[in-house]
């Protein structure tokens, strides 16, 4: 982050430089044409900004007393009911996804912390129902 306010100080630095040593009708004309190629750069990159966002969910960091859920592209019903840890362990942390996962922008729980359940549900083609875990006591 220091290296690239560094950096940009530095450009911003030169480029006035140039710009004052240039003249005032030279410098004119310099800022015209370099203000074209800025404006259509700030356009391609809106643009892919809003064509190239990933349609996933983001829990990253969050922290929960109790079971943590994420739920996408879910055809038919969906029933997810209380785990048996809300509210009652301490909050520990998501474990890291495994090789080959949670790159594909999908869903996300970096970093989160909860008491109860992790659950992440994508892109499943019926209904979900998820359960507590059964209970050995009567």
């Amino acid at each position: 982050m220091v290296i690239t306010a560094v950096g940009a100080a530095l450009a911003l630095g030169g480029l006035a430089t140039f710009l004052a040593l240039q003249g005032l009708d030279a410098a004119d004309k310099w800022s015209s044409v370099l203000s074209l190629f800025f404006t259509a750069a700030g356009f391609v990159l809106t643009l892919v900004g809003l064509f190239a966002r990933g349609s996933g969910q983001s829990a990253d960091h969050a922290v929960t007393g109790g079971s943590l859920h994420q739920v996408r592209n879910v055809t038919g019903d969906v029933v997810i009911t209380a785990g048996a840890g809300t509210g009652t362990a301490p909050a520990v942390p998501a474990p890291a996804p495994a090789d080959g996962q949670g790159g594909g922008g999908t869903q996300s729980a970096h970093g989160a912390r909860t008491a109860g359940d992790l659950h992440q549900i994508d892109g499943v083609g019926g209904s979900v129902r998820v359960e507590p875990p059964t209970s050995s006591t009567p």
